[in-house]
Order: structure tokens, then sequence, then C-alpha cells
């Protein structure tokens, strides 16, 4: 064999020895190649579940926020703050003068004069008080509104300004002798609630042999009128309630049927407005002024009628 021949054998020996070195390296890594299909990453175990669990392809188009309204900036422009509110004791009240008092109505006011600008009551239902404020006739719902997640759903709620417990308040005129809750729940007695959903369901479900008949007012306003065997109602205290009208009502047991957080509702998607809020509210109670005024409204008969 000649030299030129030699050469030409080992120049082929090197060529097959690349080719068996490449086809190892292919064969080697064949899992790792198997993760790339048509450039799209995917397993390289299958799974024989997988067809029985795959989720379905979200077919629902992005929803898109419309452009929301900054109520801050549109507040301090306008020189008023439109404060939704539910008259409600002691939250919300009219005095013997037929000016707004309770524990509400402080807020709103510190609120708005700490922003530089005037405070209007918008006063409706407790059925009308969201749509209100999602239509825009209110900036703000500050009426010891209590959190639940439907309203969650449709608003936003600030930190709590207050929580409140559920109470009865007995009817001297009608069920004085009555002195337990227990004694409320037979036929042929009448209890009235705000027609709020947390307070109708907690009454329906503690006295579900009486009648209980929602009201679009204040409870206590028919029960005055003797009305109504008793009446439930969510207050900071039921015995400053049973304190202003010692002679009409009385408390069958102090402890509440249930206890919840209120807090200020504003509109979904306007994030600055609901972040002042929390922070208002954080110096409020860090500068003692809340509390304060949750003790005043706890003890006081002030707006009572």
């Amino acid at each position: 064999m000649s030299n030129h021949q030699v050469n030409i054998f080992a120049g082929c020996s090197k060529v097959l020895r690349s080719t068996m070195a490449l086809v190892c390296i292919l064969i080697c890594c064949s899992p790792v190649l198997a993760q790339t299909v048509g450039g799209q990453p995917s397993s390289a175990w299958a799974d024989p579940q997988l067809g029985k669990h795959s989720p379905a392809v979200d077919s629902v188009s992005p929803v898109m926020r419309p452009p929301a309204v900054d109520t801050l900036a549109t507040v301090r422009q306008r020189g008023v703050l439109r404060v939704g509110v539910v008259q409600v004791a002691p939250m919300v009240m009219m005095d013997r003068s037929q000016n707004y008092v309770g524990f509400s109505i402080d807020l709103a006011r510190r609120l708005a004069s700490d922003l530089g600008v005037r405070v209007e009551f918008v006063e409706t239902s407790w059925a009308g008080i969201i749509p209100q404020l999602l239509d825009g006739y209110s900036d703000v719902i500050i009426t010891g509104l209590w959190k639940n997640v439907p309203r969650a759903l449709v608003v936003n709620f600030t930190q709590p300004t207050a929580t409140e417990g559920i109470h009865l308040i007995g009817s001297l005129a009608l069920a004085s002798d009555r002195r337990n809750l227990d004694a409320f729940n037979r036929p042929g007695t009448r209890i009235v609630v705000s027609s709020d959903p947390v307070q109708l369901a907690v009454a329906k479900a503690r006295f579900p042999r009486a009648t209980v008949t929602p009201v679009e007012t204040d409870p206590m306003l028919v029960l005055k009128k003797a009305q109504a065997h008793a009446a439930v109602l969510a207050t900071l205290s039921a015995d400053a309630i049973v304190s202003s009208e010692p002679r009409r009502w009385y408390l069958p047991s102090s402890d509440p049927l249930a206890r919840t957080s209120a807090g200020m509702a504003v509109r979904k998607g306007d994030p600055d407005f609901l972040s002042f809020l929390n922070t208002w509210l954080d110096m409020q109670r860090e500068s003692g002024w809340l509390e304060a005024r949750q003790r005043h409204w706890a003890t006081s008969t002030e707006g009572f009628r």
C-alpha cells in the first residue's frame, strides 16, 4: 500500500470515528432533544393521566376596565365631598334641630375638613346606597356599612372604622315579660330589622319562628311607635340606646347576636383614593381621635329620638 493510500485510509478512519461519536451523543441526549418539539418545550416523560385532567383552553377574552375617575382630585376641584349615608343609630342620626349627628357623621366631617372641602350628605336606603355610589351620586359611603362578600365584589372597602354588635332591643309596651332571647322566637312575634342583608340574615337565623320584617327606615322608630315586639339593630352600644328611652325599650340580653366590622366604601378602579382613606384612618387611629369618638358614641344618647 502506498503512502497516499495509507493517508486516505487514516482520514476515513477519523471521519468514521467522528461520525460514531456524534451518533453516541445524539443517543445519549435524546431525552433533552425530546423536550423541544417544533421549537416548543415539551415533557420528556408522558403522563398517562394527563389526558384525563387537561384543563380546558380559556376562551374568555380579558376583561378591560374602563378609565376610572380620580375621585380625590375631583372632590378637591369640586370643593365638596359627597357622602352616602343611611340613618341608623348611633352612626347616622338627626337631632332635634334636624342636624346630622353620629359616629359616621363625625368621620365624614373631619375627613372633609382635612381635604379642605365642604361635606354634603346624600341620604338613601340600605338597598340604594351602593347603587348610588356606583352611579356617581356620592363619592364615598360612610355610614357604618358592614363588610361582606357580595358588597366587596362591587365596591372596595377601607380598613375597619368600627366593630359593631347586632343586638335585640325589646319593647316594654308589647314584650315587657320576655326576659331572654328565646322568648322572642315564637309565632306571633314581630321583629323589625334593617333591610341590610347581613342584619336581616342574622335576625332570621336567630328567630326563625317569629315574623322578621325588614324596614327601610330606622328600626328604632318603628319600635318607638310600639308597632313591633322588638328590633334587631347593629350598634356600637346597645346600652346607650336603651338608656335614651328607658321607659320604651329594654335589652333582653347584653350578648350580641353577631359582630362584624364596618368600613368606608368607594368605587373600584381608584386605588389612589382607597390608599388615601386608609392612610387617613391610620393617622386618626394613631392620634387617638378615632377611639375617642367610638367611646363617645358608645355611651352618648345625643341624637336618639
